[in-house]
Parts: structure tokens; sequence; C-alpha cells
């Protein structure tokens, strides 16, 4: 499909994959209206600077404000969410995700069911099937959410789809690992920052095996999604292709940065202990502490998932790999720390 004079609504376009999408959609000479709650609105005006773009200003909390936004729109991109809420495992945390991921949804499926867009691609996570397997996840694998915010995004997937059937709509879903660029705000430019600064230890040998994607390639799987008929009422998993242990993006990251690789590594059985007295230190101060259990498991387990479905059906080709993306992110970090 070609995107010039396409009408396209994205959602959470101040967000990291959304802006890249919305730069790339301009480009490509789309006319692109974006939903924002008023709360960033403000945020996204350096982003839009010069661009073709018009603001909706609603918010997936309050249904009435999405009445219209959909009318005379030919694409829809819901890349919104409960930003960065993942990281945190409460109930009041996992009501939030319920609201804005399953019951937004709904909401706003409704305003394009209404308004006729031919078009609905939903940007979901691999969250939503669970990780923590020793062996590569596909879209035949069962399904285990683990957390709150897995578990909404499921519901909201299957929203989606059924909203496709029963209103003959093109819809995909796309699943992301995590995802790495530039403008990044998440896990990997925190991890970049703690070992620049010198308190991140060396990690040990983690035999552990992890799926990411970079920013750009994460777009160009909602585009492809969007354009070929043959991802309507699909559900695809966006990979870079690569395998990473958490050993393997720690010794990136010093290269990256130009650090000598460590002639020491600190025990496994240290981070076990240090994990829970991180516990311990969080169950008395009433708050997550920096790192315990939770974390170690983020950092040990597996998360591995393969892309062949979208590659072989989509022709879905990744650009970047993490040692490519890296320099890029060391250099945003070095530069946001020098104008400090």
């Amino acid at each position: 499909m070609n995107f010039k004079d396409e009408r396209i609504l994205v959602t959470g376009a101040t967000g990291f994959v959304g802006s890249h999408l919305l730069s790339k959609l301009v480009d490509a000479g789309a006319s692109v209206r974006v939903l924002v709650r008023r709360s960033r609105a403000a945020s996204l005006e350096p982003l839009s600077a010069g661009m073709a773009v018009t603001t909706v200003v609603a918010d997936l909390l309050d249904h009435g404000s999405l009445v219209g936004a959909c009318c005379d729109i030919d694409t829809v991109f819901h890349v919104a969410g409960y930003a960065h809420a993942e990281e945190s495992n409460s109930a009041r945390s996992d009501e939030t995700h319920w609201k804005v991921t399953v019951e937004g949804t709904r909401a706003l499926l409704r305003e394009v069911v209404r308004a006729g867009t031919r078009r609905f691609v939903f940007a979901s996570t691999v969250k939503a099937m669970g990780e923590g397997a020793r062996g590569c996840l596909n879209e035949n694998s069962p399904l285990d959410p683990q957390s709150g915010y897995g578990v909404a995004k499921r519901v909201a997937e299957q929203l989606v789809l059924e909203a496709g059937r029963r209103h003959d709509m093109h819809v995909s879903v796309v699943r992301f690992p995590l995802v790495y660029g530039r403008d990044n705000k998440g896990s990997l430019p925190r991890l970049i920052a703690a070992v620049d600064a010198g308190w991140w230890p060396p990690l040990p040998v983690i035999g552990n095996r992890r799926s990411m994607v970079h920013v750009a390639d994460a777009v160009q799987a909602l585009l492809l999604t969007a354009e070929q008929p043959v991802a309507n009422g699909q559900t695809y998993i966006v990979t870079d292709g690569q395998i990473y242990s958490t050993t393997d993006i720690d010794t990136q990251i010093r290269a990256a940065l130009g650090k000598g690789q460590p002639r020491w590594r600190v025990p496994a059985s240290v981070m076990r202990l240090g994990a829970r007295v991180g516990d311990a230190i969080g169950r008395v101060r009433g708050r997550t502490f920096v790192f315990n259990s939770d974390v170690l498991g983020k950092l040990t387990e597996s998360a591995w998932y393969s892309n062949e479905k979208i590659a072989k059906e989509l022709g879905f080709r990744p650009t970047r790999t993490l040692a490519g993306g890296l320099p890029e992110m060391v250099e945003e970090h070095l530069r946001r720390k020098n104008d400090c």
C-alpha cells in the first residue's frame, strides 16, 4: 500500500515506538491524525514540528472523548498503552492496565466500527504470551501471560481480532519483545547509564536467550501488517532475528561505551544473595528496591521468540541488530549527560 495521502490515526504517538511510526508515516506522505491526552499534548509539539499532523485531544480512560476521533480515517495504528507500567506488579497497576488497554481498546474499536475505518493494527507485546520458557516460542505456542500487563494485552488482542471478524475489517496484532534504539527511555538506557557510571558490576556468564528488536524494524512490521492483505486477522511476533544472553548485552554495552572487557565477573551466588537482600529492604521500606528477585529473574530468565511467520508471510527483514543500535543509544546517553 502506498501511504501517500492515506488518512491515518495514530495513538501513542508521544511514546517510543509511536513517535518513530509518526515520523515514518509523515515522510511517506500520509495525512496523519494523532490522538493524544491533554497532559501529553505539549510533548507532541517538538515531535510534530514541521509535520502535516492534526491533533485530537482524547483519553482512552474517557470514552466520551473518543467520539468522532476516527471519522474519515482509513487506518488506525493503536500503539498507546500504560507507559512503562509493565515494570509494576500491583493490584492498582493491574487495574489501570485493564482500564487503559482493555476498556480503552474496546471503546476505540467502537469508534472505528462506527466510522467505517478499513484497517486496525494493534501493537501488543510478547508478554501477552508469557516469558521464561526454555525453548523458542512462536505464534502457536501456548499462552501463559504472567502479569496484569500481559493479561490485559492478551484480552485486548482478542477484542481486536473479534472486531475484525464481526465487522469485516482488516485487523492485525503485532507482538514486540524489548524494543531498542534512539529515544528509548526504558531499561536498556538505564543499564547503559549504570555501566557508564561504573556502579553496575560485570555480570556472570548467563546462558539465557532473549529476543529484541530495533524500533525502525518495529515500525517496519506495523506498516507491513497494514499494507498486506494476507496480514488480515493475523498475529505476528517481531524480532531482529538474533538471540542475546544477558551477558552478551552487558558485553556489547561495554564495547559501545569504549570500556575494556572486565577481568572479573560477579559470582552468580553473590547476585542471588543481593536479590534476597533487596527483597528484604523492599519489605521494610514498603516499596520495591532497585535490585531484587524480580530484577534478577529478568536478567537470568529466557524470553526467546521466532519471527519466522512474519518473515515468511510478509517478507519482513530486520535491518538492525543490537550491535548496530547501541552506538546511537550510547551517543544519546553521552549527549544528555554532558548537557546536565
